[in-house]
């Protein structure tokens, strides 16, 4: 199947779950005939490359209750179950909205072959949830490249600054996301949020030339990383962003131009 068809089943299937109200049913047998459906779609058209958007797709869904396994005496449990299932149908839109989107800007998701050995890591310090990371982190699962979001990687019982170190360790590399916050107004300028500034002097120790900065239009970098050469961006458009992030991973010997060919033939 190419990847054409493969993206015109998707999006079908995308209109099914929003238009087909016996899909969005908590009845639950329709919408696992739905989700069967997907992940046979993925696998079928994708193959091997179907790792990433099939982990993607599954976490999205395996969450949602099914009528079958939450039905207690009485119902009284069945209702709560149900508004659940309804307030997660929409971030399953969304992420095959992600899934759609990635493989039509990039094609086919690489997966590294085992001769490669373990993708490289980078970590990210963030502000708030934001498109921009979301796109960012999509972005580097196309190259092959893990991201590191503090937020989404077990804690399992660690503070935050042990969380931080933790996985700190693990990474190659850094990006610096930076987004104005209303909260950090000084001096007639938008900075970062505080936590970004902070994990900014702990990247500059660990990746002193590791160290990639995105800058969102109408956000400043504190004084102590001013003069760092950054690219900017804004909520809609990261393509020049994503040129240097490509450019950066290239310098540290991170991914190959071999490999940057085959994601964008």
């Amino acid at each position: 199947m190419e990847i054409k068809d493969v993206i015109t089943l998707l999006k079908e299937s995308l209109e099914q779950l929003r238009n087909d109200t016996s899909v969005r049913q908590f009845e639950g047998s329709t919408f696992r005939a739905w989700k069967g459906k997907v992940r046979a779609i993925l696998l079928n058209g994708l193959g091997n490359n179907a790792t990433l958007p099939l982990s993607e797709f599954d976490g999205a869904t395996r969450g949602l209750p099914m009528p079958d396994n939450v039905v207690l005496p009485g119902g009284l449990q069945e209702g709560r179950f149900e508004r659940r299932f309804n307030e997660e149908l929409p971030n399953v839109e969304r992420t095959m909205e992600n899934i759609i989107w990635q493989l039509e800007t990039f094609g086919t998701p690489y997966v590294p072959s085992k001769e490669e050995g373990v993708s490289p890591k980078v970590f990210i310090a963030h502000g708030p949830k934001s498109k921009p990371l979301e796109k960012l982190c999509r972005f580097l699962i196309t190259l092959g490249v893990q991201s590191i979001v503090i937020e989404e990687e077990p804690s399992e019982g660690r503070s935050i600054d042990q969380q931080v170190e933790t996985y700190l360790e693990q990474a190659d590399c850094a990006i610096i996301l930076g987004t104005a916050d209303d909260k950090e107004l000084k001096d007639g300028k938008l900075y970062p949020r505080r936590n970004v500034c902070i994990e900014i002097g702990r990247f500059q120790e660990k990746f002193p030339s590791r160290i990639i900065y995105l800058l969102a239009e109408g956000a400043s970098l504190p004084s102590i990383v001013s003069e760092k050469i950054h690219e900017r961006f804004n909520q809609e458009s990261m393509e020049e962003a994503f040129v240097k992030v490509i450019r950066e991973l290239k310098a540290f010997g991170l991914i190959t131009t071999s490999k940057l060919k085959e994601q964008t033939t």
